[in-house]
């Protein structure tokens, strides 16, 4: 897998997640983009006459307008897009920035694509109607094919890393992908097999392919459960656990418990 550019989105700017997002696009040689987004159905709903909020301030209740929004809106764009390219200048990374306009997941699915690696925060504040952030993630590899990372706000990429491996031959291009970070990383690589994957681990693509880690523990005999994972995940004190969306065993709920009760990133794949 390519990456080309490392993908912030939103409209609070993180100072960690920047950070985070900087240091991958270093290490990758990538270009650090940033995708303010501007929610189309909250500007809708400001644009209705009965629309009102709760003000942060004062926490009373005052009536939402659509130019109040607006303004608000471009002010968090260029205090973003200021933060963004002091940042990048002082690394000495390429960064561009670029206001979208749309519905969350079809906005960031259509700005993406394969050679993108996207960062979703969990504490990630945003101005809009709320979204479930585990959900997005798994929409935007499904539509794009970008990968997304699920992190923490501030939590370091570091081994060892983890692959879910789900025994299948489809499975092979994720885990070189994750033995490959490793490498680079230089680092452990742990391979969670699920159910009776004891088999495919003996196979000898399987085996290249480990072999390009400098070390790699296998865990096999997972059940394919979100609570599963979560417990070996933690036991071997993964500092990343990657899995594939396209060949997963997974159910999508499993998927998004993943995302949200993890300890560690997660780096969501095709």
């Amino acid at each position: 897998m390519r990456i080309e550019r490392i993908v912030l989105f939103g409209q609070a700017f993180s100072e960690g997640g920047a950070e985070a997002a900087a240091e991958l696009a270093a290490r990758f040689e990538a270009k650090l983009a940033y995708l303010f987004l501007e929610d189309l159905n909250l500007l809708r709903l400001a644009g209705l006459p009965f629309a009102s909020e709760i003000g942060i301030d004062t926490a009373c209740w005052r009536d939402l307008e659509l130019p109040d929004l607006q303004r608000s809106l471009r002010t968090l764009a260029s205090q973003a897009e200021e933060a963004l390219s002091s940042l990048a200048q002082r690394l000495r990374i390429p960064w561009s920035f670029q206001v979208l306009r749309g519905i969350p997941s079809q906005a960031l699915s259509d700005a993406a694509c394969s050679t993108d690696l996207v960062l979703l925060l969990r504490s990630q504040p945003r101005v809009g109607i709320p979204t479930s952030t585990e959900s997005l993630a798994r929409e935007i590899v499904s539509r794009s094919g970008a990968a997304v990372l699920f992190l923490s706000d501030g939590a370091p990429v570091q081994p060892p890393f983890g692959v879910v491996f789900s025994g299948a031959p489809s499975g092979l291009p994720t885990l070189h992908l994750v033995a490959a970070l490793a490498s680079d990383f230089a680092g452990k690589l742990v391979v969670l097999s699920l159910g009776s994957g004891e088999e495919a681990c003996l196979d000898p693509e399987f085996q290249q392919v480990v072999r390009e880690a400098p070390s790699t523990a296998l865990l096999t005999g997972i059940a394919p459960k979100a609570r599963r994972i979560l417990a070996a995940a933690a036991h071997e004190g993964l500092g990343l656990l990657a899995l594939s969306i396209g060949e997963s065993a997974l159910p999508p709920e499993e998927i998004e418990s993943i995302c949200a009760g993890a300890l560690c990133p997660i780096l969501l794949l095709p």
